[in-house]
């Protein structure tokens, strides 16, 4: 019975001890991807707490519960070492993963259709390269040679703030900075103030 319980609490330890050191590499993965893609308030265009909470809690959960079945004291150290290298690349891929569906939150553009202002994910924009900027659309008149285009495109369920066919890239210093402009996001309007940082979010 002592050996046994011996046994479940070294198990015990060894996962927390992996819970804490994934906590802490998570906690700073977290906050350079915070400060790098979702500064200025960009966060507030998406549900990137709820995503990112998600996300990293099942990478975080994830690790301490294969390392507690899988690791034991009563293994050899080369099975223990290949059950832990296991659960590092599971941990890894689904970590990667993650990453792949935060980066599809971050800030593509924003477009002025229709005297409002829509922004565009980088998992909603249509182009392969994601330049964060500032566009108006310029939609095609009636019997113009680009219209037929256009409508088909309507005609295939592509929302015109998605047509960068149509696209005219204005300066960021000509819009929103005398007063904020509302923008229309998925979680909202956000507020959009031009400054000498570039675009900031409140």
């Amino acid at each position: 019975m002592q050996n046994t319980l011996k046994v479940y609490r070294t198990k015990f330890v060894w996962s927390f001890i992996h819970f804490l050191v994934g906590s802490l590499f998570l906690f700073i993965v977290a906050t350079w991807l915070f400060f790098s893609w979702f500064n200025h308030g960009r966060y507030l265009l998406t549900d990137l707490v709820g995503i990112t909470v998600i996300i990293l809690s099942i990478d975080l959960i994830l690790g301490p519960i294969f390392n507690f079945w899988l690791l034991s004291p009563l293994k050899s150290k080369r099975e223990n070492s290949i059950n832990f290298g296991c659960i590092l690349m599971l941990q890894i891929v689904s970590l990667a993963y993650g990453i792949t569906q935060i980066d599809g939150q971050r800030l593509a553009y924003i477009v002025k259709w229709q005297n409002s202002y829509f922004t565009v994910l980088k998992s909603e924009d249509r182009r392969v390269n994601h330049e964060e900027a500032l566009y108006h659309f310029n939609e095609p008149t009636v019997q113009s040679n680009e219209r037929a285009f256009y409508e088909m495109m309507i005609k295939h369920a592509v929302p015109p703030i998605e047509m960068y066919e149509y696209f005219v890239e204005v300066p960021l210093s000509s819009e929103c900075n005398e007063s904020p402009c509302e923008v229309i996001s998925k979680s909202g309007l956000v507020k959009l103030k031009s400054t000498k940082e570039g675009m900031v979010f409140f």
